[in-house]
């Protein structure tokens, strides 16, 4: 998309595509629109120090301050970074789901401080209590990672409402799953004089899929709502752990396998990106120390069958928390709930 400079020129891209305006696409060098994406990124970093996605060129300066583009490489102009808050940047992508979401995976893997953001039940919920913003879907998981794969008990439940959420016995079947499960995916439709003015999936992973929009703006404020909403909790969080140097609480509704949890952490290849040596054990409690590979920062766990408590030392990152909370409850702890002092946190 040679044609593309300025933060204007962005946004009309972002909007021909809500439109399917093959002759606002053009002139960007389009000849289809794509579905838009957005990824909220947790940095340690500043943007000089952080490449482009690998083989996706560099990032070029737009004409706002901030914004960046990528250029050169493979597919130019269709990663957009809005570095605008210090903690979490929004990462916009035009390419198709497939190579979009691998093209994020390995940037976030391939360098220290960069992480996802993961969203919490009470975050992906959040639109709920925002004026005409309806609940159209809900994903549920739970999928046992910890145990071997003939005993493991696996559930995924998906469901998308469309017009109406009356279906016998479905509120009765959400409610309970919801108790015990984590969700890791919501569905949302904007409402404004009698038409859909957003629909857009939110997932755990603080990935966001714009389905149908009719205003970029109002598309890229929402977004931005929720990075502000996490931005203000990773700050929050890191403020009281400063000032007490207690530990996070992390509460689960399934007990999970505590030999296979140390197993898990102790290479350092679980989701969790933990690595961690087991100093203690009980029959049902094991205490580890180790690192959080996101930034290398030290931390501590103590582990029950249904519960943990997580110490982040010093000035380490305080992501370790919701990552911690995302990964287990859907890979195998249910519904987490991340505590500070009784206060809830990231929510």
């Amino acid at each position: 998309m040679p044609h593309l400079k300025t933060f204007v020129e962005m946004k009309h891209l972002f909007q021909a595509g809500f439109e399917d305006n093959v002759e606002s696409l053009s002139h960007f060098d389009a000849t289809y629109s794509k579905q838009l994406k957005a990824y909220l990124i947790e940095s340690n970093l500043r943007l000089s120090d952080i490449p482009c996605p690998k083989n996706y060129g560099h990032w070029k300066k737009l004409d706002a301050d901030h914004w960046h583009m990528n250029d050169g490489g493979h597919s130019p102009g269709s990663f957009f970074l809005d570095s605008t808050r210090k903690r979490v940047w929004i990462l916009y992508s035009l390419l198709d789901a497939g190579e979009s979401d691998a093209a994020v995976s390995k940037w976030i893997e391939s360098i220290n401080g960069l992480d996802r953001c993961w969203l919490s039940r009470n975050q992906l919920m959040h639109f709920g209590s925002v004026e005409s913003w309806n609940e159209k879907g809900i994903g549920l998981k739970f999928y046992d990672g910890l145990t071997p794969e003939e005993n493991a008990g696996n559930f995924s439940l998906k469901a998308w409402y469309g017009a109406t959420r009356q279906i016998e016995g479905l509120g009765d079947v959400l409610r309970l799953a919801k108790e015990k499960f984590a969700i890791y995916s919501t569905r949302w439709q904007k409402i404004s004089g009698g038409s859909v003015t957003i629909s857009a999936e939110w997932y755990s992973t603080g990935k966001v899929t714009i389905n149908k929009a009719m205003d970029v703006d109002d598309v890229m404020l929402s977004i931005s709502d929720m990075a502000n909403r996490y931005e203000d909790a990773i700050l929050e969080a890191t403020k009281i752990r400063d000032h007490t140097m207690g530990a996070f609480e992390l509460d689960f509704t399934q007990n999970i396998d505590l030999n296979a949890f140390a197993q898990a952490v102790s290479m350092g290849k679980s989701t969790m990106n933990l690595w961690l040596v087991e100093t203690e054990s009980e029959p049902d409690f094991k205490r580890f120390r180790g690192v959080d590979l996101h930034t290398w920062d030290r931390v501590f766990m103590d582990v029950g069958p249904n519960y943990a408590y997580l110490t982040v030392p010093g000035k380490g990152c305080v992501n370790a928390a919701p990552r911690i909370a995302t990964v287990q409850g859907e890979d195998n702890a249910g519904k987490t709930s991340i505590f500070f002092d009784g206060v809830e946190m990231f929510g």
